[in-house]
């Protein structure tokens, strides 16, 4: 089964208060088993995929975060804790 990650990295422009988002990273891997995946984007974020299901995987984020079940046809958007920039992903099981 194959997991697309996107990496988007965001920031808030201090001057006019204006968002921006832009995308830096959209990498496709074929999961079998449970594996650590290579690094992914510019700051290098670590994923790791505990458990393969039938139609879903279990992906491990972060320590604070946890890990989550992700199933195909459900993406889902990891947002870690940040107040005036950074990088969120989109997981997505295809």
């Amino acid at each position: 089964m194959k997991l697309r990650i996107i990496d988007y990295s965001w920031g808030i422009d201090r001057a006019s208060g204006t968002r921006s988002e832009k995308e830096v990273a959209d990498v496709c891997f074929n999961v079998e088993r449970p594996c650590t995946l290579p690094p992914v984007g510019p700051t290098r974020k670590v994923f790791e995929v505990k458990e393969v299901g039938e139609n879903s995987l279990t992906v491990f984020l972060s320590e604070k975060s946890g890990a989550i079940v992700l199933e195909a046809g459900k993406p889902y958007e990891y947002r870690p804790v940040s107040f005036d920039g950074g990088h969120f992903y989109r997981l997505e099981l295809e």
